[in-house]
């Protein structure tokens, strides 16, 4: 297991919520070692689901302040990237998970959504999708073939959208691994 904390890594909502509900979440610690998130996102993430009672939410508290760092954006930073806040297409929680990546000169966003990863890319910021990261672990071994494959099916059956496309070379690439 290669934990990579030579970059930074700022992670959206969705990514979270849908490891979470399948109980995969640590995933994310195994392939980056840190990952932050902002204000909004934990707000998503967290406050409402907690208010709704929502059981991944309390997977997620629990990862915060430990390998989930919650970081303010600021406000200087805010002003700089104040034209993210015009773009209709990215909701909150995106658009400070952008800042975040802008803030802390993030290497990776990851992010699921079409509007925020063009976005990430116009910000030069890698964006990596939920599935990428499957493969990522899959790769650093810290999760077999099989268990990344199990990972993609529990997400689908979670709610999680996977455009058909990417599911397609999702299941190419790891059925070209080991």
């Amino acid at each position: 297991m290669s934990k990579n904390k030579q970059y930074i890594v700022v992670s959206n909502s969705t990514p979270l919520i849908y490891l979470a509900k399948i109980g995969r979440l640590n995933i994310l610690r195994e392939v980056f070692g840190e990952v932050y998130i902002p204000n909004a996102v934990f707000e998503e993430t967290v406050s409402r689901g907690k208010a709704l009672n929502i059981s991944d939410a309390y997977i997620i508290e629990k990862a915060v302040g430990n390998w989930l760092i919650k970081e303010q954006i600021k406000p200087e930073i805010n002003r700089e990237y104040h034209f993210l806040d015009t773009n209709t297409k990215l909701g909150l929680g995106e658009r400070e998970a952008l800042k975040l990546c802008k803030q802390l000169k993030a290497k990776y966003f990851i992010v699921d959504d079409k509007a925020a990863r063009q976005a990430s890319k116009m910000l030069n910021v890698t964006p990596t999708g939920t599935c990428s990261v499957v493969i990522q672990a899959c790769k650093q071994r810290v999760i077999t073939k099989n268990e990344a494959t199990k990972i993609i099916e529990d997400l689908l059956k979670a709610g999680f959208r996977i455009d058909l496309e990417v599911y397609g070379k999702t299941l190419h690439e790891l059925g070209s691994k080991n």
